[in-house]
């Protein structure tokens, strides 16, 4: 615990108060609140005439110093007794909350604002009862406890005030801003909880409510000041005009000495001082709870200000994470009154049901009114009644000469960085540009379903051109958000034979931002696929994103989203994940992993809801897809139909090119196509923190690879986008490694097989055999039928390398399992067999036995299928292992039906069949 001299505390307190010292008397009344003796540098005091009748002041207005009066012999020295009780200006004495020693530990300052009168379950209220229950649930399981109010509790009669009283002391409330009935009398009610006012003064320029509240949570100091809005009370006035100009003074002292400063306040967001207004124009506030307003939780100048919805219909808390008297992360959370009330139709209480099992209890309970609660206020509301005919308050006395808190103004302070802010689920928030610009444009730059394509292929740019690129948009601008949809780390070998890590890292190396994981990410498995993302998070700035993978407990795998601040211009980026991920890989790959589907309806919206409240915009980064014919039949197009709120949609899975986005409902939703054919950009226009407009477009390749020729690229004066060394360095150096990996032995052959082009084409050989042997035993189909002209190579007899595989099967194909009709089977046949005895690259390679007449009529070629030595069934349902090129219609395939699964690559397929069934000699 921190030893601090009193007098070096007490200045510091004096000057913590600036809010109200300054322009106030620096003696008090004796009641209700005591001076601080400390304000005056040579103190001969008289009492001033007591405003109330009470016994005059002592001479010496010191409040019961901690020290022991002076006695013959000195105090003995305690034996481990507890610290000693330290009073503070204004007769404040630090309230110890808990000092069972821990260094490290949770706080939780839980908040609501604005009561209004509505104490019962009413109007989408919590009510105190059921509330009550919560609170006790949440301390016993932790002391560590602020519990604070801002805002109107409800104006009541008299008769029912000491009712109220009794209830807010039972909640366990430690601190609240003041009520008007209480400013007006002077006369708090409450006997625990402490209604706090920096600012409020009586007709003599006296303080009406104890300033503020120091908390001790293992020597960790939590200081608590009021701020109470402007209130038109008889005989009562407000410092409000000298708040900005002294306070900051105040802060930058106190932050010296406590750990944590929090303003309770009702200013909300419309009077003449907001708590915006406040955090913004005065550095080191750490926390404002607010009340006035709708429900948020902002950030302003580094202050985080949050505030609940009114009469109780939402309950408000910000976990600070401490460690050795330091704050290192901050979650601010609402909890709507509706998920208490109603758990079982809850979707935070559904999502969080596994964790709750796992720990021993269920959410899926109605929570129960608190006994204590009801016996106080029963079946009959507190009626809701004006405070007794305040007048409006006369004109202030001339305002005494400010108390000579410092000798001198407050220094200039120094410009800091702006304070990270933490959301809930621990994520931090990245501040990409602090200029303070209010007006400026920001470039979302995205991509998707690239597919490994690193360097230039299939028609796309290649990563060293687009480095490029992104690099000359740095230059000129620090607003650019670069995102990839999904789909990026596998498809060729340059990435397949690193299990991805080939595109990580030049991921990084283009600074992307963030990527939402595709079906084919998890390629490698889970787990590799997890661990690339912790490892992007500890050696990079790149975020793996998806808010809908859940592990075999409930939890998220991945992070669901980062909050990027530009200007203060706050940006949530959400990923997802298409649950077509649990049929569109290898089913090892997500063993134990949930992809939640129409539970995103339900949580999505809820999240946006809550979501609007930090930021600004909202992108949601969708490996979803426009496929209605997906497995799970989930669509971007029913995502931002559903849920209402998503401001852009960058979306991957589908291949689908969109050249200038469309606008479904207010939602932009954009897409590249693939293989980075194209490059996406979003152009927003921000001022005073609105997008005031957007502007869609891509950039073909064809412009990029060939500038000179390009009617966009001359526009900008630009005639050749060369490569970026520092990535075709990296890509060189893999690819020395890759040939290295190439020349490795996977299987020693007894014989040539054949897979000459002229064969394969036309006819069964000895390679096609095992190759579709090898499809069907890996995929569990019931049989094979695939493509001729994806075998592009012979193996000889001998040792067979990994590149003399690749060299058979280069195309990177997944094993896809279709489902099709038995009639569809002979129709797929009879297209494959279609050009004999001409060579087709479509020619069926298959593992059925075929009867086949090529001099019979179109349609009547096939005469016979056999599958296992029986005649198929042309009315049956066949599961038929094919490639993914040939499931989406590729070589005319168009009968087969809808796909059931996906697989692992083709080559690697082979080459374990190889290894298993001809092993290396």
């Amino acid at each position: 615990m921190k030893r601090l001299s009193r007098t070096i505390m007490t200045a510091m307190l004096v000057a913590l108060l600036a809010f109200s010292l300054v322009g106030c008397k620096s003696t008090a009344k004796v009641e209700p609140i005591p001076p601080a003796p400390v304000v005056e540098p040579a103190p001969e005091p008289v009492a001033p005439a007591a405003p109330v009748p009470e016994p005059a002041p002592a001479p010496v207005p010191v409040p019961e110093p901690v020290a022991p009066a002076p006695a013959p012999a000195p105090a003995p020295a305690p034996v481990a007794a507890a610290p000693v009780e330290m009073e503070l200006p204004y007769g404040v004495k630090e309230i110890v909350k808990n000092d069972d020693g821990a260094k490290v530990f949770d706080l939780f300052i839980v908040h609501t604002n604005d009561l209004n009168g509505n104490i019962y379950a009413a109007n989408g209220g919590l009510g105190l009862a059921k509330f009550s229950t919560a609170l006790k649930a949440g301390r016993a399981i932790t002391d560590n406890w602020l519990l604070l109010n801002s805002g109107n509790v409800g104006e009541v009669p008299a008769e029912a005030a000491m009712l109220a009283a009794e209830v807010v002391d039972e909640l366990g409330y430690d601190a609240y801003t003041p009520q008007a009935i209480q400013l007006a009398t002077g006369i708090a009610g409450t006997k625990k909880a402490l209604p706090l006012s920096v600012n409020a003064l009586d007709a003599n320029g006296y303080l009406v409510a104890q300033p503020y509240q120091i908390y001790d949570f293992n020597g960790f100091k939590v200081g608590v000041a009021g701020l109470v809005a402007p209130k038109p009370i008889q005989g009562v006035s407000f410092t409000s005009d000298v708040i900005l100009d002294n306070a900051q003074y105040a802060v930058d002292l106190a932050k010296g000495y406590v750990d944590y400063l929090v303003i309770l306040s009702d200013l909300g967001d419309k009077g003449p001082i907001t708590s915006e207004m406040v955090a913004q124009n005065i550095d080191g506030i750490d926390l404002i709870v607010d009340g006035n307003g709708s429900a948020m939780a902002k950030t302003v100048n580094g202050t985080l200000i949050v505030r609940a919805d009114e009469q109780l219909k939402s309950v408000g808390a910000v976990q600070l994470s401490v460690a050795n008297d330091e704050v290192k992360a901050v979650y601010p959370m609402l909890l709507p009154a509706a998920d208490v009330l109603e758990p079982s139709k809850s979707a935070i209480a559904k999502a969080y049901e596994p964790i709750a099992r796992a720990m021993g209890y269920t959410l899926m309970v109605t929570v129960p009114e608190d006994p204590a609660i009801v016996a106080k206020i029963g079946a009959t509301p507190v009626v809701k009644a004006a405070v007794p005919a305040p007048a409006p308050a006369p004109a202030p006395a001339p305002a005494p000469a400010p108390a000579p808190v410092a000798p001198a103004p407050a220094p200039a302070p120094v410009a800091a960085a702006p304070k990270a802010v933490e959301y809930p689920l621990g994520v931090t928030e990245i501040v990409k540009n602090d200029a303070g610009t209010a007006e400026f444009d920001l470039f979302i730059v995205h991509s998707n379903d690239v597919h490994a394509r690193i360097v230039p292929a299939d028609g796309g740019m290649g990563y060293s051109k687009l480095s490029t690129m992104l690099k000359m948009g740095r230059a000129l601008t620090d607003n650019i958000l670069v995102l990839d949809a999904g789909d990026v780390s596998h498809g060729t070998n340059l990435a397949n034979m690193f299990e991805g890590e080939t595109v990580g890292v030049l991921l990084d190396m283009l600074g992307y931002d963030a990527v939402a994981p595709g079906n084919h990410d998890f390629n490698y498995g889970a787990d590799r696929l997890v661990e690339a993302a912790r490892f992007a998070e500890e050696y990079s700035d790149l975020k793996v994103l998806s808010a809908n993978v859940l592990d075999e407990n409930g939890y998220l795998l991945f992070q669901p989203y980062q909050v990027y601040d530009f200007n203060g211009f706050k940006i949530a980026v959400v990923g997802l994940t298409t649950p077509d991920t649990a049929t569109k890989t290898h089913p090892k790959n997500v063993k134990g992993i949930t992809f939640a589907n129409e539970e995103i309806f339900e949580i999505g919206q809820m999240a946006i809801d809550m979501a609007k409240q930090y930021v600004d915009y909202i992108i949601v980064l969708g490996h979803i897809g426009m496929d209605p014919d997906g497995a799970s039949g989930l669509t971007t197009d029913k995502i931002v139909s559903r849920i209402k709120g998503i401001d852009l949609f960058i979306d991957g899975h589908s291949h689908t090119l969109l050249k200038e986005g469309m606008k479904i409902g207010d939602t932009l939703v954009v897409s590249t196509g693939d293989y980075l054919r194209n490059l996406g950009l979003v152009q927003l226009h921000v001022k005073n923190g609105k997008v005031t407009a957007t502007y869609p477009m891509l950039i073909p390749a064809t412009d990029v690879l060939n500038a000179k020729d390009s009617a966009l690229a001359k526009q900008y004066g630009i005639t050749d986008v060369p490569n970026d060394p520092q990535v075709d360095e990296y890509v060189g150096f893999m690819s020395a490694q890759l040939s290295d990996k190439l020349s490795t032995v996977v299987a020693t052959l007894p014989e040539n097989l054949d897979g000459e082009r002229a064969n394969v084409r036309t006819k069964q050989t000895n390679l096609s055999k095992l190759i579709t042997m090898a499809m069907t035993a890996e995929s569990g189909a019931d049989f094979t039928i695939t493509n001729g002209g994806g075998i592009r190579a012979s193996l000889k007899a001998g040792n067979v390398t990994m590149g003399d595989v690749i060299n058979v099967l280069p195309f990177t194909n997944i094993i896809t399992v279709v489902e099709v009709k038995g009639s569809d089977v002979y129709a797929a046949l009879e297209h494959g067999y279609s050009k004999l005895p001409e060579q087709n690259g479509a020619f069926s390679q298959t593992d059925l036995q075929v009867v086949y007449n090529r001099f019979a009529a179109p349609g009547k070629r096939i005469l016979r299928v056999l599958l296992n030595g029986k005649a198929l069934d042309r009315n049956a349902t066949y599961k038929v292992a094919t490639n993914d090129f040939m499931a989406a219609g590729g070589d005319g395939y168009t009968m087969f039906g809808k796909v059931l699964s996906e697989g692992s690559l083709l080559s690697d397929v082979f080459i374990e069949f190889l290894k298993k069934n001809y092993p290396v000699k």
